[in-house]
């Protein structure tokens, strides 16, 4: 493949972007940088345009598996089998019984398959990064919300613009509305800590919201959060091999497609990153893979916001939000429940 001064320009202009988006992020935490970066390239095309496809169709897919083969680095075995019996079990309860009510809900109201899987994958592991994620596994073909047949491209990142709004939006709630309610019904620190880290999605909104009760809260919801990191393993081959299924039910001919290599190099990374012996060099390549990882991954969802456009969003209409933040409120109370049920 040629490049050509164009390409660079366009890469500049995106490489400008994603650095304005971390930017940003520094000034005001509970904004993830992945968010920033998908509504920077949704700005931009609606409002400029954006001729070259190239360099986007890079962006959102060769930059965003990237993202996530180097989000390995973030799966910490150590750190989720310290947590006990007990606390493996609440979070491994509730990230199924969340990702699985949410999606069956969320189609049974009418959205769309893709759509549904998006938000809950986004409420139930890690927000816009268990999104992109997820993102690289679907490749079946989708129909709608009204059953129309579209593009599959266009529909994914149209779905995906919407799922990352809508968990962001539902993420930085979190940040004001769980302390307060913490507070309010007079629960312990320690089972605030815990239900920040099961309930609030993005690893930066989980900081913000228990900064704001504790440092022993902060603690507890960090640890809880990374266990929710690592059952992303689980849920990516689960899905990887539904999708397969669903493709080969839908088309025969397909029976033999090849099982998507970036996920075995994800896997990889995530055993080679727990193999490390303690050291200071291992430590900055797992900060390193970590930062990466970010990195590329705000490249892809700036890619895919550079093509989808806000007529396609609008199409979709408010359900799919009114639905989400019904649904985020659901599932935090569920999450809180179990946990006072369990002793926390």
């Amino acid at each position: 493949m040629r490049i050509t001064f164009k390409d660079l320009g366009y890469s500049l202009l995106i490489a400008a972007g994603v650095a304005l988006a971390f930017l940003i992020n520094n000034f005001g935490k509970a904004l993830s940088p992945l968010f920033i970066s998908m509504v920077l390239g949704l700005v931009i095309t609606n409002t400029f345009g954006w001729s070259d496809k190239r360099v986007m169709n890079f962006a959102a897919k060769k930059s965003l598996r990237l993202g996530v083969v180097l989000l390995g680095f973030q799966i910490t075995v150590d750190q989720f089998l310290e947590l006990g019996a007990k606390t493996i079990a609440a979070v491994i309860i509730i990230v199924t019984v969340v990702f699985f009510g949410v999606r069956k809900i969320s189609m049974v109201f009418g959205l769309s398959r893709t759509l549904a899987t998006f938000i809950a994958g986004g409420f139930a592991i890690c927000g816009a990064t268990a999104i992109a994620a997820i993102s690289s596994t679907i490749k079946s073909f989708e129909r709608d919300s009204r059953g129309q047949s579209g593009e599959e491209l266009k529909a994914k990142e149209r779905d995906l613009s919407y799922a990352v709004a809508i968990v962001a939006i539902c993420g930085t709630l979190s940040v004001v509305t769980l302390p307060f309610i913490a507070s309010l019904i007079g629960i312990r620190e320690v089972l605030t800590g815990a239900w920040i880290g099961a309930a609030v999605h993005d690893v930066g909104q989980v900081v913000a919201t228990a900064s704001l009760v504790g440092s022993e809260a902060i603690d507890t919801s960090i640890i809880v959060k990374l266990t929710r990191v690592v059952l992303l393993v689980p849920l990516i081959l689960f899905l990887v091999y539904e999708d397969r299924e669903r493709s080969e039910k839908a088309d025969p001919t397909k029976a033999s497609a090849n099982f998507p290599l970036f996920v075995l190099f994800f896997l990889a990374v995530a055993i080679f990153s727990n193999l490390l012996p303690e050291s200071d060099w291992s430590g900055s390549l797992i900060d390193f893979g970590q930062v990466g990882s970010k990195i590329f991954l705000a490249v892809g969802l700036f890619g895919m916001g550079l093509g989808v456009k806000w007529k396609s969003i609008r199409l979709l209409g408010r359900k799919p939000l009114i639905l989400g933040l019904s649904l985020w409120i659901l599932s935090a109370g569920f999450a809180l429940a179990l946990l006072i049920v369990l002793g926390f």
